[in-house]
């Protein structure tokens, strides 16, 4: 079971005592884990106890493991979440919790505010419930935090129900007061120790308390989750610490060339709390990281997915990393305008926003494609249901120009008929363009008008994306649009990925671009910086065999490149 480990993952597997297991990128950690579980569960009289995430990994690592162990260790074995592992131990016969959904707490809390009088909304007091239910914060007795936690536990209890962090916090609550006993494991193996927030890390303390033997597999230089209150390095040296743990350093990586893991080593040693680690690329030298700088975004996107085309059709695995999702508009932009088969991993796709199916919309109008279909357009200019009504009654189902006296005698104001006008005015305009074939034309003059309407910047992202990818291809507007409908857009073997730097985490690719890489990007302001140089980190131990590290020239590069000593291409 224990065939293939290196030295470090043998001495974590051989280990019977506390052990902390300190996992640099690429290391192997999930093979240690489940050979020492493994191992283990051949051993008499042993309840092994394996802890994870999220339900995906869990599943993965029990089934890794008992395809080591055998079937016959299954019932031995206790792997699952934290918050499945806890909801397991507070249930009682004739008496199962109700887990309340979104939407019942969204409801719940509705009527909590409306109760209260509180004047918060819901999506303000959701992660302040979560923050105060976790222990990240504490509320004053007789603030009106404590009263909307006090009316949403009423609230709870009348209907029978409890959210997501109670099965963690009442099986803990429960195991402290004597009322629930902790599992028997004689070992539990706990993975991602260092995104453990407060809650979970007391539910591993209270096993070790009763006996079980931990080893917590982790790496520090990973914890990019502060902002759900992961305690990273403090809390693997506070366990470290107290339970007199073994600790042992999985320093090898078997992902990166040494090129980019030197350049991520010389970053992360810009951070002070952390533990002292030496990596060593098991793959040696071959590899490349450079830095490169573009004029704009649509450059670098473009440079992006032409370097990855030739690549992706060799099935080499690519992926484009972004700060924030926002970021990734252009680069899905350019992806279907080269026709590039992708995968945006992470956030909705820009282009599945309404205001970029409406935008289509009226460009086949003004095609003369379609001859309705004005409703929508209008309606988003403001034009209520009743003047559309009016209009409708009035002419069919195909709206045509009026004079103003007309459209007043059919009910609407003076403001809305010099509006309609406008509009039908401006529409005859493109539509002559577009008969003339200036599509750019007519493409930019419906872009101004929705410009003119937009109230939210999500709606404006998406028009804009919407415009750049029509403006790059060739052909008629309905032409241009059916290209757009490809379904290029799913995960698959030669699909180019586009994920967040913080959803790539756990995942590897032979090529990668971290694109926008600049100091109003990268670090973030809101976040602290030793939490976005370990974000960045991360992004840079994803690639194998190259990374590239883009930025535009309007704003000076991220710190994070000349910390890594990344040279420029």
């Amino acid at each position: 079971m224990l065939e293939g480990l290196n030295p470090q993952q043998l001495e974590v597997a051989r280990s019977r005592r506390h052990c902390l297991a300190v996992a640099c990128p690429g290391a192997g950690k999930t093979k240690t884990i489940a050979s020492k579980a493994a191992a283990l569960l051949g051993e008499p009289g042993a309840l092994v106890g394996a802890v994870t995430f999220s339900k995906d990994a869990a599943l993965e690592l029990r089934d890794r493991i008992l395809e080591l162990a055998g079937p016959g260790a299954k019932a031995r074995l206790v792997a699952g979440t934290f918050h499945s592992l806890g909801f397991r131990q507070i249930q009682r016969p004739g008496n199962r919790r109700d887990i309340a959904s979104d939407g019942d707490r969204t409801g719940l809390l509705m009527r909590v505010l409306a109760e209260t009088g509180l004047n918060w909304k819901v999506e303000e007091v959701v992660p302040l419930i979560e923050q105060l239910k976790t222990g990240i914060t504490h509320a004053i007795e007789g603030s009106p935090e404590a009263v909307l936690y006090a009316a949403y536990e009423d609230a709870l209890a009348r209907n029978g129900k409890i959210d997501f962090q109670d099965m963690l916090r009442l099986s803990i609550a429960g195991m402290e007061s004597g009322d629930i006993e902790p599992y028997a494991f004689t070992h539990l193996l706990v993975d991602e120790f260092q995104d453990t927030d407060p809650l979970q890390y007391r539910w591993v303390e209270l096993h070790a308390d009763a006996g079980a033997c931990v080893t917590v597999v982790g790496d520090d230089d990973q914890s990019i989750y502060g902002f759900r209150a992961a305690m990273g390095f403090r809390g693997m040296e506070g366990f470290a610490t107290k339970f007199e743990a073994q600790r042992v350093v999985l320093g090898s990586n078997y992902r990166c060339r040494s090129e980019i893991l030197s350049a991520a080593d010389r970053l992360i040693r810009h951070n002070s709390d952390r533990i002292e680690k030496m990596l060593h690329a098991e793959k040696g030298a071959g590899g490349t990281a450079l830095a490169r700088r573009f004029n704009d975004e649509y450059e670098d996107a473009t440079a992006a997915v032409e370097a990855f085309q030739a690549r992706l059709a060799a099935r080499q695995s690519c992926a484009i990393l972004a700060r924030t999702n926002r970021v990734l508009d252009p680069i899905e932009s350019v992806c279907r305008s080269h026709g590039v088969k992708y995968y945006r991993a992470s956030g909705r796709s820009v282009l599945d926003q309404p205001e970029g199916a409406l935008m289509c919309n009226l460009l086949q109008i003004v095609q003369r494609v379609k001859l309705t279909g004005l409703d929508a357009v209008l309606g988003y200019a403001g034009m209520s249901t009743r003047d559309l009504t009016a209009l409708h009654n009035a002419m069919g189902a195909t709206l045509v120009p009026k004079q103003k006296k007309d459209l007043v005698a059919l009910g609407l104001t003076d403001e809305t008929a010099t509006a309609y006008r406008g509009f039908m005015k401006r529409l005859a305009e493109w539509q002559s363009l577009a008969e003339r074939q200036f599509y750019s034309l007519a493409l930019e003059g419906v872009r101004e008008w929705m410009m003119l309407y937009v109230r939210k910047e999500a709606a404006e992202r998406a028009i804009v994306a919407t415009y750049d990818v029509i403006a790059r291809l060739s052909g008629t507007f309905s032409e241009r649009i059916e290209f757009l409908k490809r379904a290029n857009n799913e995960p698959s073997a030669d699909a180019l990925v586009l994920t967040t730097m913080h959803s790539s985490k756990g995942l590897e690719w032979d090529h990668v671009w971290i694109t926008r890489s600049e100091e109003n990007v990268v670090p973030d302001q809101k976040s602290p910086e030793s939490e976005e140089r370990r974000l960045f980190y991360v992004a840079m131990t994803r690639a194998r065999e190259t990374l590239t590290i883009a930025s535009i020239r309007k704003n000076p590069p991220t710190r994070f490149i000349r910390e890594a000593q990344v040279p420029e291409a």
